[in-house]
């Protein structure tokens, strides 16, 4: 099961996802063009299964954020607003209440209220399994999930 903090971290994630395909592949063209050049200890297997490892890599960022956009997508129009703000754009909160056309205290209800029921919708999403899945084979959203739930248990604490 999925909690709040794994909702905040794939919404801050969702706008690196394009980004992080990019550069795969650019990473991919890199490496089958340089090929001819790889020293003589990389074989053609090993280059191959690097691109293999790498494209399935993209396709798993892919198909989550293909199952975030569907999950989004399911929600009430106003959860829908919030989180879709918080998933492409960078906000402050003053920026965020001028957006939304909301008073301070109103956005902090509203965002909670959207990621608390963002996380019941992953769960009840028929694709919950393979995204947590997904987020564990991916260090770099462990580790975001981490500062995350550090950075919301020390603001509820102070």
């Amino acid at each position: 099961m999925l909690d709040v903090f794994d909702s905040e971290t794939l919404v801050k994630i969702y706008r690196l996802l394009n980004k992080k395909c990019q550069a795969i592949d650019g990473f991919i063209k890199n490496h089958a063009l340089n090929f001819g050049s790889c020293s003589a200890e990389f074989g053609t297997e090993d280059v191959c299964n690097n691109i293999i490892e790498l494209i399935t890599k993209k396709n798993q960022l892919i198909n989550l954020k293909i199952i975030l956009d569907n999950v989004v997508n399911s929600l009430n129009n106003e959860d829908k607003k919030v989180i879709y703000v918080k998933m492409n754009y960078h906000l402050s909160m003053e920026e965020f209440c001028a957006v939304l056309e909301l008073k301070e205290r109103t956005a902090f209800r509203r965002i909670e209220r959207a990621f608390t029921n963002l996380t019941i919708a992953l769960n009840r999403s028929k694709y919950l399994e393979k995204l947590i899945s997904i987020m564990n084979k991916e260090v770099w959203i462990v580790k975001l999930r981490e500062e995350v739930k550090t950075r919301r248990l020390a603001y509820r604490t102070a």
